[in-house]
């Protein structure tokens, strides 16, 4: 049976969601282009011209997932979010998604990110967080909560279990709540 010709931007939006859907399921080291390319209904061979790589395809679904973060936070700001509502979205989009391990994976990797991906990509968002702040604190306060929920995403569940803490969906709300108690604070 012959395969139905798509236009390039839709088969790579495709083949982009399989990606992520799968890396979310299963984790990067488990993402075959054998199985997003059956998915989708296009040939290996496909995937590679439009990605060039397996890495490549990570790189864009990791690429558009921070974009997407970065987005939401924007969206957030304008609706003077609560701290607890902007800690949960931070978590969500780290952990919950996945994208905290594959980031770090790819950040550590000979390929990375690139530069543009983050450069002075949420640069007025600490001001309209956290108006009543000093830009500095605000900024500060960002980098804080941002490292925080991406060291716990990454490690969280090995450092809770050497602390001899459980590590549920209760603990990891209860941190996101003694996070949000110290800025508060």
């Amino acid at each position: 049976m012959a395969r139905k010709r798509r236009p390039a931007a839709e088969t790579q939006a495709e083949i982009i969601e399989v990606a992520r859907r799968l890396v979310a399921e299963s984790g990067p080291a488990e993402l075959r282009l054998d199985e997003v390319a059956q998915e989708v209904g296009v040939s290996r061979q496909a995937v590679l011209h439009h990605f060039g790589s397996r890495e490549g395809l990570l790189r864009e679904v990791v690429g558009r997932a921070w974009l997407g973060l970065f987005g939401d936070l924007r969206g957030l700001a304008e609706g003077q979010p609560s701290r607890e509502e902007l800690i949960d979205r931070v978590d969500d989009v780290t952990r919950t998604g996945g994208n905290a391990r594959l980031g770090a994976w790819l950040l550590l990797s000979d390929k990375g990110l690139p530069v543009e991906v983050f450069e002075g990509a949420l640069a007025d968002l600490p001001v309209k967080l956290s108006p009543g702040s000093s830009e500095r604190d605000a900024r500060y306060e960002l980098l804080l909560v941002g490292s925080a929920l991406f060291g716990d995403a990454i490690f969280g569940e090995r450092l809770r279990q050497a602390l001899g803490m459980p590590d549920d969906e209760a603990a990891r709300a209860d941190f996101r709540a003694w996070l949000g108690e110290r800025l508060d604070a």
